[in-house]
């Protein structure tokens, strides 16, 4: 924040409009802005502002993806943290489902507030609107078997109810995460036992189900959306064991049959990291995904592995060790980012 020489055609800092320098500090992620608050009474005054908080918007810098109680990996930094408010977590407090940005974990503790889930239901999605001006949210359960039966509780009702709402003639084993469209409008959801991608509209309620061809061999995948599109990742397996991991992205320029057209392969010595010499017997991996960045999993030997949809780039995390298996399969999956609420001093 130093002043600039005035000869360079530059102006100093403290010269310029407030609504300059909002913009300007609007830009960088939540994270960066704790030591800027530290500088000055003014800047930590406009860092507190409604105006500033109303142009904040989330940033792929302060994602913190959570192993378990008590590590989060924060995959832009490369670094492994400590976050001490959720090491204190117990058991009914572990996340059962998380909302993309802006993130929101739901709890059985949080459950306790509102009406059981219908029987035989576990919850798919929450969504929370993309600017959190209340604490409500939408949350979406669902039963699979013979049919998809779902239902959706918005969490801002006066009285919440669960709403029973459209049925999906498709038999499924079971249905794997859901992705969020950017208008918040529908999910994208992965059909496991047979294999289909399937859309839930939030507004009607009702289920689809598009022509498009999954890919064959299908094994460990995860749904996630970037810049207006649906990208999938997964791992190709023969033989009940896992060749290579894929990342394709869904080419909707076709009039008929819809296509998962691939856009980038896990290089072999980020496999090789991945598998951690269990090869032959590695089939399994856990993702999770924020704002394009998504984080792969081998619980069993705490390898991670980042990949970024931005620029198409794989990178390898470091190595964790001493983890309870237990709790990293409980955790892994969900993400957090800090609220304004850590510039205002408070805990996040």
């Amino acid at each position: 924040m130093a002043s600039a020489d005035a000869d360079g055609g530059t102006c100093p800092w403290d010269a310029l409009p407030s609504h300059l320098q909002e913009r300007i500090l609007s830009l960088l992620p939540i994270t960066e802005l704790l030591p800027v608050a530290a500088v000055s009474r003014a800047l930590r005054r406009l860092l507190r502002s409604p105006a500033f908080h109303a142009l904040l918007s989330p940033h792929r810098l302060d994602a913190f993806f959570l192993l378990f109680p008590r590590l989060a990996v924060h995959p832009l930094s490369r670094r492994v943290l400590t976050l001490p408010a959720l090491a204190a977590l117990s058991p009914p407090s572990y996340p059962l489902v998380s909302s993309p940005s802006p993130s929101l974990l739901i709890t059985c503790a949080s459950l306790q507030f509102l009406l059981p889930i219908p029987y035989g239901a576990y919850l798919l999605s929450v969504i929370v609107p993309s600017r959190r001006s209340s604490p409500s949210c939408t949350l979406v359960a669902v039963t699979t078997g013979a049919a998809v039966r779902s239902y959706t509780l918005d969490t801002g009702d006066p009285s919440p109810r669960w709403a029973s709402r459209g049925d999906l003639l498709l038999s499924l084993t079971i249905l794997g995460n859901a992705a969020v469209a950017g208008d918040r409008g529908k999910l994208f959801v992965l059909g496991r036992g047979p294999d289909a991608l399937l859309v839930f509209d939030l507004v009607t309620g009702t289920w689809e189900v598009p022509p498009v061809v999954m890919p064959q061999g299908l094994t460990t995948a995860h749904l996630f959306v970037f810049d207006g599109s649906l990208f999938l990742v997964g791992g190709i397996e023969s033989f009940g064991e896992v060749e290579r991991v894929v990342v394709w992205r869904l080419d909707d320029d076709k009039e008929e049959e819809v296509w998962w057209r691939e856009v980038s392969v896990m290089p072999t010595e980020v496999f090789d990291e991945l598998l951690a010499g269990r090869f032959g017997s590695f089939w399994h991996f856990q993702a999770a995904d924020r704002l394009g960045i998504v984080c792969l999993y081998n619980a069993v030997d705490g390898r991670l592995v980042m990949f970024d949809a931005a620029d198409g780039a794989w990178t390898v995390l470091p190595r964790l060790s001493g983890l309870d298996a237990d709790e990293s399969l409980r955790w892994f999956g969900h993400v957090l980012e800090p609220g304004v609420e850590i510039l205002m001093g408070l805990r996040w």
